[in-house]
């Protein structure tokens, strides 16, 4: 089998190695854009990164993604049996190698086939990729790697960040922590870490 992978950012080859075991050729497409950034705000860049690839199927990995071997099996066995023409892969953050849980997320359109992929849909205009014919849900998620440890985490806060004052910072978590409703002890740490700081805005 063969796939294209349409990289926003910079993704290391260890990020998708456990890819390599399942086909026979891999290539990858750079795209030199914000890698949060919404696929709708680049679609002309997009276009020309699916008009460039040499396969049918195509993957969208984002910079600090990572796919296991359960989603490397997953892919390439959709992708053998052609049941649906669009999948949508969940993107679960990972903190300190464990899971947060802060919002749900169904996934977004991340492997499809170039032949079902409707680039005038919408006119232009669209908020994710439309693609002709049946779209389903992986069971497996990638992974996007936020902070190896806490101590990452605050640096990368202290540098960009204002602290706040304790009081504030309790208030400020009590919030989050509400609004995430989770008792997972690891995001809620990373909340409270969270809370310490007031980044400014992009």
């Amino acid at each position: 089998m063969r796939l294209s992978i349409v990289t926003l950012g910079h993704v290391h080859n260890e990020d998708i190695e456990k890819l390599t075991a399942h086909y026979e050729h891999l290539e990858q497409l750079v795209l030199d854009i914000a890698p949060r950034d919404p696929l709708a705000k680049h679609r002309a860049e997009l276009n020309r990164a699916i008009d460039a690839a040499s396969t049918d199927w195509i993957l969208i990995i984002r910079e600090r993604e990572t796919i296991d071997e359960a989603l490397a099996a997953e892919i390439a066995k959709v992708m053998a049996d052609g049941k649906a023409r669009g999948f949508r892969i969940r993107s679960v953050p990972y903190y300190a190698g464990q899971p947060l849980y802060l919002t749900r997320d169904d996934g977004e359109v991340r492997l499809f086939h170039r032949r079902s992929y409707m680039r005038y849909a919408g006119k232009g205009e669209w908020e994710e990729l439309t693609i002709q014919g049946t779209v389903v849900r992986l069971a497996s998620a990638l992974r996007s790697l936020t902070f190896a440890t806490p101590e990452e985490h605050r640096q990368h806060l202290a540098e960009r960040g204002t602290a706040h004052s304790y009081p504030r910072r309790v208030l400020v978590f009590l919030g989050y922590a509400l609004g995430a409703r989770v008792r997972d002890a690891n995001t809620l740490r990373y909340l409270w870490i969270e809370a310490a700081y007031t980044l400014p805005r992009p």
